[in-house]
């Protein structure tokens, strides 16, 4: 077996982070006024999520016991729901860099499908199986990708409700649907993870970018109900519900705005007391960094949207600001990535 093959055997399913990130980053870059950077990254993303399937692909037909493994493992798993997520943050820059609405909706239906395959698959694997883990070893933040996964499809459903005429209230009742269903897992979720941290010794190591996700599930719920109000004079109900819809949304941006200052907090413990090694040297590298970096762009592309959702023009500050930050991690994490590639070609 050549060394190759052995990194697609090993792939971790979250591998689809990386997408997920660059398109995010892209988005924001493209909503903030950097058009052609976030163009680049555009298409930069059609590249790594065209390798990123054929690699899947080939391991799902060449190392399938593997996938099973990943599949049913607690750490790994919800990894999957990754590639959920990333197919849909492709779709949304489709429709919103080019207004093509064509192929975002052939990837809504892809997603779709994944995401009913990955989330009852995994969850009842979890529920029959007799190996189970503790609480302590078995919840991290890798979780709330589901979360993730799911206000993902809401917030694309939303996008091209618009291109199904007299048909789009029945997109928009799923993207509802999703949406409330996103806030309930979040709830559920990220109480079993603030036990998790609260009551039980959590190594730095352990302590990793994932825990970013905890502040970029509330993001992409934030966006989801920002997107279900501007598409209000689509669907009567909405607007009958609308009062409880903007407060929600806005309850969920207020509590991803409260996780910030904690995870830096927790980051500089990390780096610069702990002495981890940061993601731009080839040792530091790790692909859960794209799961800090995914975040920072989403927090900022939900306050834009949130500011137009509500009409309150004073957040615009923080987008304008927060999408140099959310570069910044994407520049610097590119650059551990490109370092740590540069390694493997040298190995082979």
């Amino acid at each position: 077996m050549n060394l190759l093959q052995q990194k697609i055997k090993e792939l971790l399913p979250a591998y689809f982070a990386l997408v997920m990130a660059t398109g995010i980053v892209s988005l924001a870059s493209y909503l903030d006024g950097l058009e052609q950077f976030g163009i680049i990254l555009f298409y930069l993303n059609l590249v790594f999520i065209s390798v990123l399937i054929v690699f899947f692909i080939y391991r799902c037909l060449f190392y399938w016991e593997q996938v099973k493994e990943d599949f049913g493992s607690y750490k790994k798993g919800p990894g999957f729901f990754t590639i959920v997520a990333a197919l849909c943050i492709v779709g949304n820059q489709f429709v919103v860099l080019y207004n093509n609405f064509l192929v975002a909706e052939i990837i809504l239906a892809i997603a779709v499908v994944a995401w009913l395959i990955i989330g009852y698959g995994f969850f009842f694997y979890l529920t029959v199986t007799e190996d189970k883990k503790s609480l302590k070893d078995g919840i991290s933040g890798t979780w709330l990708v589901f979360i993730v996964s799911i206000q993902a499809l809401s917030t694309l459903m939303s996008f091209v409700s618009v291109d199904f005429g007299d048909q789009a209230y029945l997109l928009l009742f799923l993207a509802l649907c999703l949406f409330l269903l996103g806030c309930i897992f979040y709830l559920y979720i990220m109480s079993l993870i603030i036990y998790r941290i609260s009551f039980f010794s959590l190594q730095a190591d352990e302590l990793g970018a994932p825990y970013w996700i905890n502040m970029g599930a509330t993001a992409i719920t934030t966006l989801a109900g920002s997107m279900l109000i501007l598409h209000t004079q689509q669907f009567n109900f909405i607007i009958e519900i609308l009062p409880f819809l903007k407060g929600f949304t806005l309850f969920f941006w207020a509590a991803g705005t409260w996780w910030i200052p904690l995870l830096l907090l927790l980051g500089f413990w990390r780096h610069a007391i702990k002495k981890v090694p940061v993601p731009l040297s080839p040792k530091g590298y790790d692909p859960s960094y794209w799961g800090m970096v995914f975040p920072l762009g989403m927090y900022t592309v939900c306050t834009f949207r949130l500011s137009e959702a509500l009409q309150i023009s004073f957040l615009q500050f923080i987008p304008q600001l927060f999408v140099f930050i959310a570069i910044f991690a994407w520049l610097a994490v590119m650059l551990g990535f490109v370092r740590h590639l540069g390694s493997f070609l040298k190995m082979r």
